[in-house]
C-alpha cells in the first residue's frame, strides 16, 4: 500500500471509529434502561426535539453547536465526542495494529463492546448481559476469523475466566455473605479470555487489579471514591423525589418513580442523564470504597490486545528472573 493510500485508509478507519462511537453514545444510554437502541431516533433530553443529521455528526457538531443544544441551548455533555474520539482512536490503533485482515474488523467489534461496557459500569455499575453474552458467544467462535486464536485456546479462555472470577464471586456470596465480585465482572472475563486466549488471562488479571488498586488509592485520598459518590448521589435523590425525565438519546420518557438523578440538575445534557438501573437494582448501592471492576478489565483487555508482544515479553522475564 502506497503512503498516500495508507493515509487514506487511516483517515476512513478514524472516521467510521468515530461513527460508532457515536452509536456507542446511544448503546451506553439506552441498554441500563432497556430500551431499543435503534428506535426512535435521537433527540434533545430536556426540550425533546429530534436532533437533526447535522446535529449529530461526530464530534464536529458538537463543537460548531459549542456544546448546547440548538433548540434549547442547554448545554451537551463532553462525554459524547470523549466516546466518538476514544472509539476512533483506538480502531485506528486496531488498524495500525494488525492490518486490514478479518480478525481486525473482529477486534474492533470487541473494542466496541469493551467501550460501551465501560461507561455503562461507570454510570450504574452493571455490565448488562445484552452485551457480556453475545461478547462471549461471538469471541467462541472468532477463530473463524483469527487465524492467530486456535479453538481451544478460546474455549479454555473462556472456561478457565468464568471459573476463576466465579469463584470468587461464590466464595464471597457463600462464606463471607457479601459481594466481593460481580457477575457482571465474570461473564466479561470470560468474554475477554474467549477473543484474547488463555495466555491473556493472567496478564488481564494482573493488569487490571493493579491499575484498579491505584486509581482506587488515589480517588480515596482525594475523596472522590465512586461508591461514596453513589451513596451521596442516592441520598440526593431521595431528599429529591422522582421526576419524569426523557431518554438521553430520544428513547422517550423515563419511569415516573425512578429517583431524580443529582447529577441532571446540573443542566447538563448526557450520559450521564440516562436511565438508572432496572428497578429491582435500584435500592442498590456498592460497599465502601469500592471501584467498578469492569472499566479496568476493558483497559487492560485492550493494553494486552495492542501491546501483547511487549506485555508477555516482560511478564516472562519477570517470572523467568523469580525462578532462576
Amino acid at each position: 500500500m502506497t503512503p498516500n493510500l495508507s493515509r487514506l485508509a487511516g483517515a476512513y478507519v478514524f472516521f467510521i471509529g468515530a461513527c460508532l462511537g457515536s452509536f456507542l453514545n446511544v448503546v451506553i444510554a439506552r441498554v441500563p434502561a432497556g430500551r431499543s437502541v435503534i428506535s426512535p431516533g435521537s433527540s434533545c433530553p430536556r426540550c425533546g426535539k429530534l436532533i437533526a443529521w447535522y446535529d449529530n455528526l461526530p464530534v464536529l457538531s458538537w463543537l460548531l453547536l459549542r456544546a448546547r443544544c440548538r433548540n434549547c441551548e442547554l448545554p451537551i455533555s463532553a462525554r459524547y465526542p470523549i466516546v466518538e474520539l476514544l472509539t476512533a482512536f483506538l480502531l485506528f490503533a486496531i488498524w495500525r495494529r494488525f492490518g486490514a485482515v478479518p480478525a481486525a474488523l473482529g477486534y474492533g467489534a470487541f473494542t466496541c463492546a469493551l467501550i460501551a461496557l465501560t461507561y455503562i459500569d461507570i454510570d450504574t455499575w452493571l455490565l448488562p448481559h445484552e452485551i457480556t453474552w453475545p461478547l462471549l458467544a461471538v469471541g467462541l467462535v472468532s477463530p473463524l476469523w483469527n487465524a492467530d486464536l486456535t479453538w481451544p485456546a478460546a474455549g479454555i479462555g473462556a472456561a478457565a475466566g468464568f471459573a476463576a472470577f466465579a469463584a470468587i464471586a461464590l466464595v464471597g456470596e457463600k462464606l463471607l455473605h457479601k459481594e466481593t465480585m460481580g457477575w457482571g465482572d465474570v461473564w466479561l472475563l470470560a468474554g475477554i479470555g474467549a477473543w484474547l486466549g488463555w495466555q491473556a488471562l493472567l496478564p488481564v488479571v494482573v493488569l487490571s487489579s493493579l491499575q484498579g488498586a491505584l486509581v482506587g488509592i488515589v480517588l480515596l485520598v482525594a475523596g472522590r471514591g465512586p461508591a461514596e459518590k453513589a451513596r451521596a448521589e442516592r441520598e440526593a435523590a431521595i431528599a429529591a423525589g422522582t421526576r419524569n425525565a426523557p431518554d438521553p438519546m430520544g428513547a422517550g420518557p423515563a419511569d415516573a418513580h425512578r429517583p431524580v438523578d443529582a447529577r441532571g440538575a446540573e443542566g447538563t445534557l448526557g450520559p450521564e442523564d440516562a436511565l438508572g438501573p432496572p428497578s429491582d437494582e435500584e435500592d442498590w448501592i456498592p460497599p465502601p470504597h469500592a471501584v467498578p471492576f469492569g472499566p479496568f478489565l476493558a483497559l487492560a483487555a485492550l493494553e494486552v490486545l495492542l501491546a501483547q508482544d511487549a506485555i508477555f515479553g516482560f511478564y516472562f522475564s519477570v517470572v523467568q528472573k523469580m525462578f532462576s
